[in-house]
Formats: structure tokens, sequence, C-alpha cells
């Protein structure tokens, strides 16, 4: 397992490209975690007019911050993505898997180190997210009482990236190129989001059934709604902050979408190494 590390990892340190990419990803996480306070607390006063303390609005809150910080960060793992594709798709153009077998290195071991390398990034970025919402929370939060509560969602955050990295994979084996990758997994994206507003509209308007985003049946199952529904924002209510309560309110993780993702990221492990067992280099 370690030396299959260590040859990814001289693979993505010596690939400019990949070496920048995690460079931009970890800057961004930390620039979004460390000014957020910030940030949000303009877009709050140019939406009420007035300057509002972010410490009072309950997102800082444990658990609620676990939660947010989650949602909002995950956003940034499409950098993740462009490292895993192209990693793969440099084996195809540079002729190195081929050699790699030629060296002795078996088509499932080729695989595993995919794999390790996905799970390596999910979980240093996870880390990462984890050091970021703690350091907010302890500073901002109006109570440091029971402060792992909700911690959870650190791991529902390691388990969407490691579903996402692992699907990227799969659409990187299947085009050997990076740009017809990206675009796959774009497309891929549009046609779920097609497929979920189908199914509201055949449900709200020829049904006339009462919709909202939690009552979908078919679509809300579908590989990157699933992995999506892993993190969600926090409720809002603020009618409970203008009586002197916080605008946030914790939600539990659904745990059927673990399984669901779980599930989703064994198949596209299966498919990816049929494929790569299948296909003639």
């Amino acid at each position: 397992m370690l030396r299959l590390l260590k040859i990814e990892w001289n693979k993505i340190y010596y690939y400019k490209t990949a070496r920048v990419f995690t460079i931009l990803y970890f800057i961004l996480l930390s620039i979004i975690g460390g000014s957020f306070y910030l940030i949000f607390g303009f877009i709050l006063k140019d939406q009420l007019g007035f300057s509002v303390d972010l410490s009072k609005t309950g997102f800082f809150n444990f658990p609620v911050i676990w939660q947010n910080m989650t949602y909002l960060l995950i956003f940034g793992k499409i950098f993740l993505a462009v490292i895993i594709i192209t990693n793969i798709t440099n084996e195809y153009s540079n002729k190195t898997l081929k050699q790699n077998l030629i060296d002795g290195l078996s088509k499932k071991e080729f695989l595993t180190s995919k794999l390790l390398t996905s799970m390596s990034l999910a979980i240093v970025s996870s880390i990462f997210v984890l050091i970021i919402c703690l350091a907010l929370g302890l500073i901002y939060s109006s109570t440091t009482n029971n402060f792992l509560d909700g911690i959870g969602y650190v791991g529902a955050y390691s388990l969407n990236l490691m579903f996402f990295l692992t699907f990227c994979s799969f659409v990187a084996f299947v085009t050997r190129k990076s740009a017809f990758a990206l675009l796959f997994v774009f497309i891929w994206w549009v046609t779920e989001w097609g497929l979920i507003l189908t199914e509201i509209y055949i449900r709200k308007e020829l049904v006339n059934e009462t919709l909202t985003e939690n009552t979908l049946i078919f679509t809300q199952y579908l590989p990157l709604s699933s992995a999506s529904s892993l993190l969600d924002f926090s409720n809002v209510n603020i009618s409970g902050f203008m009586m002197g309560g916080t605008i946030f309110t914790y939600s539990d993780i659904d745990w059927k979408f673990i399984i669901v993702t779980l599930i989703y990221i064994a198949i596209f492990t299966f498919l990816s190494f049929r494929l790569l067992k299948k296909r003639d280099l």
C-alpha cells in the first residue's frame, strides 16, 4: 500500500498542473475559512441594510457550524477532480500505464493506487476542513459545550469527496482524455438536474402534488444527487432570530444517503476495474 502511494505521490508531485491545483485547492479552503466571518458579514449588511453580529445568528454555533461549513466548502472539490482526472488520463497519453504493467504492476494494483490517491486527498481535505470548522467555532461560537456534536458532517464531507473522486476516476478511464472527462462530468450533472426538474414538473403539474426538495422519490437517488444530499445547509428561521433566538437550526445527516453513496462508490470502483481489465491498452 505504501509502495503504491509513493508511486502516485511522485506522479502528482512532479506534474505541475496537479501540484498547482492541489495548492490552489487548499489556499481556497483557507481563504474561505479565514475570511468567511467578514465576507458573510458584508453580505448580510448589504441585504439587510445594517450590520449584524454573525456570532448572534447562530451560524458559528456548534453543531450548526459543522453542517454549514462542510456544505459551503465541498464546492471546491472540482479542484481535486481535475487532479484525479489528469492523473489518470496522463497515464494513457504518456504511455506510463503500459510501462507500469510491463514493470510488474498489475491492473488491480494500478486501480488500487488511484483509489488510494482519492482516499488520501479526501482524508487530508477533511482534516483541513475539520480544523477550519473547529477554529471558527471555538472563536465565534456562543457556546463551546458539546463542540463535537455534529462532527459527523466532516465524515459526510469525506464520503462525498470520495464518491466524487471515484466517479471522476471512472469517467477518466472511460474517456482517456481530461477535457472529455470534465465535459462528461458536467453533462452528467446537467442531465441529473434535468431529470430532477422533470420529476418535479410531472408530479407537481400533472399529478398536482405539493413538492419540496425532500419529497423527490426517484431522482434523489441518482449518483451525484444522492452524494450531494449528504451535505445540506442548516434550516433558516428568521422569525426566531427576530425574537432573540438564532437564525440557523441544526438538522441530522440522512443515513439513507450514506448507504446509497457507499453503494455507488462500490459500483463505480467495480466498473473502473472491469473497464481497465477488458479494454486494450
